[in-house]
């Protein structure tokens, strides 16, 4: 369970901190999208949305496994 819970507090980080970096790299917009900055935000975004998922997962199946063993 807490294995989950961190996956998804790192995925929540990580999603906080891709919106920070695009706010704050859009004072540079034309620097930022030469430099492939739209790809890396992509990138951030997603690999955050697959954290969050698998932490989820985990929760869900610990949940269900417990509850399997109380029957």
């Amino acid at each position: 369970m807490l294995l989950g819970l961190v996956a998804v507090g790192v995925g929540v980080f990580s999603v906080v901190t891709a919106v920070l970096t695009r706010r704050r790299r859009s004072e540079i917009a034309e620097t930022y999208a030469v430099t492939g900055g739209v790809a890396y935000s992509i990138v951030q975004f997603g690999c955050a949305a697959a954290l969050i998922l698998s932490g989820l997962v985990v929760i869900g199946i610990v949940l269900f496994a417990g509850r399997q063993v109380g029957h």
